[in-house]
């Protein structure tokens, strides 16, 4: 994609997918998403998939264009489709405002969040149109997409979930544009719908997104927030689509009530953790989650291919690689993360808590790391040097997590680089931040147990991992965290790879109140 601003008229214009890897790309869509489960035609069953066309149809000469809100009195912006099988389009706005550059945000976004962007002053309220072939769809607002578009973000969303399908069971892996699965980013245990793992960071990753966005566009955050109940009436969606609703299936609509009534006791009851209830919400219907007393829903699925335009798939819900540019998308995944917070307020759960917003920023810095993949041109800011420290952790505890024989920070480095489980033992990362995150934090894939306890390295999964006894620690499933006691690092023969006196060094310093480096 490539980035103009002409005549004071900011336009972004799309780049090629050919028919037949759009019409692939969208089956397999249809069935991972769940699509084809629901029974719903409309919401993506035998109907719906066939609704998803490839990109560009139409035949030579169809006329996309963009505007704002659905204003008549807003400029236009135009351009000539290419041909049958590929398609470009123009997405603009009238008058000068930004066309996404100049972004700005603080040494660590993942942590301290964005600032507005300066198209917060100028952006127009609501959905953008797009049309083309005769067909009109609704996206965010052309400085939304640009921005995305300069940060590789519509990209690095797609390759978000072709990592998750590297271990074969979703197929997608092989459709990442970079090679995903054999990248510098560690290729995630949580595997798409086969966990409940995969569940909560499906959830936490688009909070991230959501999030991010309210941030850069605070005074138009409507363009971003979900739909406040699941919309079961024309009248509950924006005019564009009224005079094409459909009326949902009788199963979906069974689901989606639980989901809005997720509060009630019956249904909450059904889901041991949020980690459960994001795999009931994201994968296909039928499929089996670990400790529910239900399958998952499909939903995701439903939601997705309810509003797809067959001759207009540029922007598509559709269309893996642009969907996000859709503004349907962040109604349905904003309807998603508020019925995950109703969920969250009836376990008693804060919005504020550290392990939601250390599990929301480990998705971010995947994100990024991604990103970074993707375009190697997208560098990070520039970081200040590495302060020099001292004390027991940084002398004797980290080189072992470093050593070429363990290599455990090759999986757990920087959070720039996005470590397995969001969890750091070296890198380019200041000890006394390794080990800020390692006290008292919760653990991913070690149920009750924090990381790090001081005083109790047999309380520590950290430990209990590195010396082959956390199988026999009696972990049990919390909240989003599961379990699995597998040693890490491992030998051939499964063993523990650190010698005696390397696991005597971790233990005492745990056993001494796990201190922090101090800096020289």
């Amino acid at each position: 994609m490539r980035i103009n601003d002409q005549a004071g008229l900011s336009t972004v214009s799309f780049g090629k997918i050919s028919q037949r890897t759009f019409g692939f790309l969208s089956c397999v869509t249809a069935l991972l998403l769940g699509a084809c489960s629901s029974g719903d035609p409309d919401a993506g069953g035998t109907g719906g998939a066939a609704d998803v066309g490839p990109a560009g149809s139409g035949g030579a000469g169809a006329t996309p264009s963009v505007t704002s809100g659905g204003d008549p009195s807003i400029s236009t912006a135009t351009a000539t489709a290419g041909s049958s099988s590929t398609g470009q389009a123009a997405v603009g706005s009238g008058g000068s405002g930004s066309s996404g550059t100049g972004s700005t945000h603080p040494k660590d976004h993942c942590l301290d969040g964005f600032d507005p962007h300066p198209s917060d002053a100028t952006i127009k309220d609501g959905p953008a149109e797009f049309a083309k072939n005769g067909q009109v769809d609704l996206t965010v607002q052309p400085e939304v997409i640009a921005w995305m578009e300069e940060n590789e973000w519509q990209a690095a969303h797609f390759e978000w979930h072709s990592i998750r399908r590297c271990g074969g069971g979703g197929g997608l892996g092989g459709m990442s544009r970079v090679n995903i699965c054999n990248s510098s980013v560690p290729v995630p245990s949580d595997q798409e719908c086969k966990t409940t793992g995969d569940g909560f960071q499906f959830l936490a990753m688009h909070r991230h997104m959501i999030q991010s966005l309210k941030q850069l566009w605070p005074n138009h955050s409507e363009q971003f927030e979900g739909f406040k109940k699941f919309p079961t009436t024309a009248e509950e969606l924006p005019q564009q689509w009224r005079s094409d609703f459909r009326p949902w299936s009788a199963t979906t609509l069974a689901n989606a009530k639980i989901a809005d009534e997720i509060d009630k006791p019956e249904n909450l009851s059904r889901f041991p953790d949020e980690g459960a209830f994001g795999m009931w919400l994201q994968c296909f219907a039928g499929q089996a989650i670990p400790g529910a007393s239900v399958s998952a829903s499909g939903l995701h699925g439903d939601l997705h291919f309810k509003w797809v335009r067959s001759n207009n798939t540029d922007h598509g819900l559709g269309n893996q690689f642009t969907n996000i540019d859709n503004y349907m998308f962040w109604k349905l995944h904003g309807w998603i993360d508020n019925v995950w917070e109703k969920y969250r307020t009836a376990k008693g759960l804060s919005p504020t808590d550290e392990a939601l917003k250390d599990a929301v920023a480990a998705q971010c810095y995947e994100m990024d790391a991604i990103a970074r993949v993707i375009n190697p041109e997208l560098n990070p800011e520039p970081e200040e040097p590495l302060p020099t420290e001292s004390g027991v952790f940084h002398s004797t505890v980290r080189p072992i997590f470093e050593s070429a024989i363990h290599k455990c920070s090759g999986c757990h480095a920087a959070p720039s680089t996005g470590p397995q489980a969001g969890l750091s033992l070296g890198g380019d990362i200041s000890s006394t931040d390794i080990v800020a995150g390692l006290v008292n934090k919760p653990s991913t894939h070690g149920g009750q147990f924090k990381l790090v306890v001081p005083g109790n390295p047999d309380q520590s999964w950290l430990y209990l991992k590195v010396a082959g006894t956390a199988g026999s620690a009696g972990c049990r499933p919390s909240g989003a965290a599961t379990c699995n006691p597998g040693v890490m690092p491992q030998a051939a023969d499964g063993k523990p790879t650190l010698t005696s006196a390397e696991l005597a060094a971790l233990r005492q310093w745990i056993q001494d109140g796990a201190p922090a480096p101090t800096k020289m």
